[in-house]
């Protein structure tokens, strides 16, 4: 092998290796989120039964990462504090399309739990195969865990422009896209090796991350991105029983209604 040859291949590994797909596949993004709360359906789930809206403020921050390494993911979802009361009703806005409690969470389904429901709730993601994955724990003596998947949707109505932005030091490109009866303006990045959104249906493009997204009612910014080993176990619990999703929301319905004759 010939001196220039060598050069030619040291050159071309040192690209690859500082080119976005071979960037490190672990890490953490941490997202800011904001959602604007409707105090007439708090008031509904105070558990003390007070009448008084002054304690519901009306936009509550907190914090949602999502954790990776290499093909999977895990999304963690810091509890609001409503003005120092632990409540388990989400917010609205939550990062389900659904607004039953304890529904599949984020992206339309699966995507970042803003409460944890009777049983608990833990959010996975499948890079590879592109799904996010709910996981729910019964709660009692008779303990069994549950999980549904759901893939992720693509957005074919997205509205794209020239426009770019840095956003936790990725140059990001600006969407628009119509969710349901809400618009929102993204911000993607397609310098990470995989694909996710803390919204499922936020998407615009099929190896796009979502750093930040915005609507009237919630907004998602991400503060950091922190690509570092990642030691922590991020898969499905062993053992976890794979149902439907119309299943899983009929366990969480059982469980929610366990929790009312409790507490009554």
């Amino acid at each position: 092998m010939n001196k220039n040859f060598r050069s030619f291949i040291a050159a071309g590994l040192f690209i690859a290796a500082s080119s976005p797909v071979f960037a490190q596949k672990s890490g953490v993004i941490t997202y800011e989120v904001t959602a604007r709360m409707d105090p007439e359906r708090m008031r509904g789930f105070n558990r003390g039964g007070n009448d008084d809206n002054n304690s519901v403020p009306d936009v509550v921050t907190f914090n949602q990462t999502f954790t990776f390494n290499d093909n999977v993911g895990k999304i963690t979802t810091e509890r609001p504090d409503f003005g120092g009361q632990r409540r388990q009703q989400r917010p609205d806005g939550d990062t389900s399309r659904r607004r039953g409690p304890g529904g599949p969470g984020g992206p339309g389904g699966q995507g970042g739990r803003m409460m944890m429901g009777p049983g608990g709730n833990a959010q996975y993601v499948d890079l590879a195969n592109k799904k996010y994955e709910q996981v729910f724990s019964t709660f009692g003596d008779d303990k069994k865990v549950f999980y549904t998947e759901e893939d992720y949707i693509y957005t074919a109505n997205s509205k794209s422009s020239d426009k770019t932005k840095k956003i936790a030091g990725y140059t990001c490109k600006r969407a628009t896209i119509q969710l349901k009866d809400d618009t929102y303006t993204v911000w993607y990045t397609t310098d990470l090796p995989f694909s996710f959104s803390p919204v499922n249906g936020l998407l615009p493009e099929n190896n796009a991350v979502v750093l930040a997204a915005e609507s009237s009612r919630r907004a998602f910014t991400a503060k950091s991105v922190d690509l570092k080993p990642v030691t922590e176990d991020l898969s499905i619990p062993a053992g976890a029983e794979k149902i439907s999703q119309e299943k899983m929301r009929e366990i969480r319905r059982e469980q929610m209604e366990k929790l009312r004759e409790r507490q009554q």
